[in-house]
């Protein structure tokens, strides 16, 4: 253990010594659980505390709390399959080849990645620059700047040459589908030849995967130790790269585990090894024909058993290199020593340095129409977890509701560090003896709050179905003081998929057809007051589930990168009967430009059900507007409905005296 670099790390101020990992799989043994295992024991030798999580945040081995900014310094996340879905700075770790990416979906997996906060680096040029064109030129993200590798706290075992036996472990993947292994005729002729040793999991999903080798010896309990055992014990590690790996020029665990563990490593062409390790290693090139990868491989084995001083050598120059850069240990480290600082570059990128939160005055007014004790709850936490200081939080309640839970809550919003004012409307019809009726109109009741609200700089209603991350007011603020000429920007939403443990991201922004598996939702949206149009009154009263369309009027949306708001989709709101086709024809006469379609870095709903084709009918031949069947027909062309945009083609050539669409 480099005892000099534990022994001088010191906590940063402010950080509580603790970060927590995300383990996507608990009921299953993967890779990622020795991984876990490797950076629990590296930051414990910092004198770190490392907790599992499940990917929505809550502790494994207790599953009823969720990490909190208050419980952890951060939230380290391995895999790309599901986003950030916890209230902590986040860090995604770019381990994974760029094909994997397009394996399990491209823009889904990709966008995942985005709804972090940080990205660690792992030295591959692919998997950095994937992320770099994702966020160039944006304020809320960088480039990665720490590296965080899938390897081991530090040097474990010095050189030796074992048992002079080649290691090497697996799962076998394809063995569980019946396919053939990347390096299955290579194995199977190292096999016959006494050298090799084989470990890895004896059954994995019902599956004998290594059935057929005699060279398999057991499989190796991920704890973070026995692995490396193993391989001192044999001496020589055999380290091979799947095409995709090679292609990312990204390396696997296996080379860091192997030099920690004092092995001689004979590895493939994959360029990281080379690149980063020169000629301390032995290499073999997979390309060739199997023959010809087993006898250099054999030619390696005998090599280092005729010239063991040279193979030491080899292994002590690979372990200095080791220790200089690609150790959990340094990588902690410099981690935790940075990152006071780049939390500071990234606000001072958004626009947020000393100060700046004072020029923007916010009002977040919080919907509850019916009282209830859960959203209640989330509204305030919302509320508290906001590192926004400029703003007022309001809840907005029925008059009826108040009337029967006032006292309860009075008790929930007062003794607060932040005031959070009480406000009364009608969000139904109450009939004469206090009795509702139906509910009233979204658009309506915001018509109501919308007086006392332009005494803000700028406004953010949030639905009861939704939640805000802490940073979702400074994203949205920060934004809108970058330039003075946005008046409504947006964020991304993360739509909650009842209890799949795959959610998704989604900057889609359609006011054109309403989904209800796949709702815009409100509290993504920060308004400038004063670009509200004057007459709105003749438009916003009259729409329900479109309301906000009216207040985002003629204003492009600028759309922000980070996902901070979470909608619960399985309780829509607003909700209620409705007229879409009516609520169109509003839109249509009073702001149709909003019928554009904002989609962000990626298109898309990637988790959720196909978009449907569009039911509702365009204004009336009179009130027709042409851009408004512009952007109808940029939509239907997505969509590829043909029969409709025909139809729209010939209505708008009657309508345009140039006959042009």
């Amino acid at each position: 253990m480099n005892e000099s670099l534990a022994s001088s790390f010191s906590l940063p101020s402010g950080f509580v010594g603790r970060f927590a990992v995300v383990k996507l799989w608990p009921e299953l043994k993967t890779a990622e659980d020795e991984c876990i295992a490797r950076i629990k024991l590296a930051a414990s030798a910092l004198g770190l505390e490392c907790v599992e999580v499940h990917a929505d945040g809550r502790y494994i081995d207790r599953p009823e709390t969720a990490v909190s900014k208050k419980d952890v310094d951060f939230v380290l996340h391995l895999h790309y399959d599901t986003p950030k879905f916890y209230d902590v700075f986040s860090f995604v770790a770019l381990w994974n080849p760029l094909q994997f990416y397009h394996q399990w979906g491209y823009e889904r997996t990709s966008r995942n990645l985005l709804s972090h906060d940080d990205f660690v680096s792992c030295s591959s040029v692919a998997a950095d620059d994937h992320v770099a064109r994702m966020v160039r030129g944006a304020k809320t993200h960088l480039p990665a700047k720490f590296h965080l590798y899938h390897s081991i706290a530090d040097i474990v075992h010095p050189p030796s040459l074992g048992d002079g036996k080649l290691f090497y472990v697996g799962i076998n993947w394809e063995a569980v589908n019946g396919g053939k292994s990347r390096h299955q005729d290579v194995l199977r002729e190292l096999d016959q030849t006494g050298m090799l040793r084989i470990y890895g999991p004896e059954i994995f999903l019902k599956v004998k995967v290594w059935a057929g080798y005699q060279s398999y010896v057991k499989e190796i309990p991920f704890d973070g130790v026995s692995m490396i055992e193993e391989i001192s014990r044999a001496g020589i590690a055999l380290v091979l790269s799947s095409q995709a790996h090679k292609a990312s020029e990204l390396m696997s665990n296996r080379l860091f585990e192997s030099v920690a563990a004092g092995a001689l490593v004979i590895c493939d062409e994959n360029r990281f090894a080379s690149r980063f390790f020169g000629d301390s290693l032995l290499y073999i090139d997979t390309r060739a024909p199997v023959a010809t990868i087993v006898e250099d491989i054999r030619k390696h084995i005998e090599w280092a058993k005729a010239n063991p001083a040279a193979a030491l050598a080899k292994i002590a120059k690979a372990q200095q290199i080791f220790r200089e850069k690609f150790t959990l240990v340094r990588n902690l480290s410099a981690l935790y020593l940075g990152l006071p600082a780049r939390q500071q570059e990234l606000r001072v990128r958004m626009g947020l340095g000393e100060g700046n939160s004072k020029g923007l005055r916010v009002g977040l007014y919080l919907l509850m129409p019916a009282f209830s004790d859960d959203v209640l709850d989330a509204h305030i936490a919302s509320v508290d977890a906001q590192e926004y200081d400029n703003f007022a939080p309001v809840l907005v309640i029925d008059r009826r509701a108040i009337e029967l839970n006032g006292q309860a809550i009075a008790a929930a919003v007062s003794n607060r560090a932040r005031e959070i004012e009480v406000l009364t409307v009608d969000f139904f019809d109450h009939g004469p003896m206090g009795e509702v009726s139906e509910e009233r109109n979204l658009g309506a009741v915001l018509h109501d709050i919308l007086p006392v609200a332009k005494s803000f700089d700028a406004v953010t209603f949030v639905g009861p179905n939704e939640a805000l991350f802490g940073n979702h007011l400074n994203v949205l603020a920060a934004s809108m003081l970058s330039d003075s000429r946005r008046h409504c920007v947006a964020s991304a939403t993360i739509v909650e998929n009842g209890d799949a443990p795959v959610h998704g991201i989604s900057e889609h922004i359609e006011f054109g057809y309403f989904l209800p598996d796949a709702p815009i939702g409100l509290g993504r949206f920060m308004f400038r007051t004063s670009s509200i149009a004057s007459d709105i009154g003749i438009a916003l009263p009259h729409l329900h589930r479109k309301a906000l369309a009216a207040l985002v009027g003629s204003s492009e949306i600028h759309q922000e990168i980070p996902s901070t708001v979470v909608i619960d989709a399985a309780n829509g709101y607003p909700s209620g009967k409705w007229d879409e086709a009516m609520e169109n024809e509003v839109i249509a006469d009073f702001c149709p430009e909003v019928f554009k379609i904002y989609t962000g870095h990626v298109a898309k709903l990637p988790s959720l059900a196909p978009r449907p084709a569009p039911v509702t009918a365009p204004p009336p031949y009179s009130r027709l507007s042409k851009r408004w069947i512009v952007y109808q027909l940029t939509a239907l062309r997505e969509k590829g409905v043909l029969s409709r945009m025909d139809h729209l083609k010939k209505r708008l050539r009657r309508s345009s005296p140039d006959k042009t669409a």
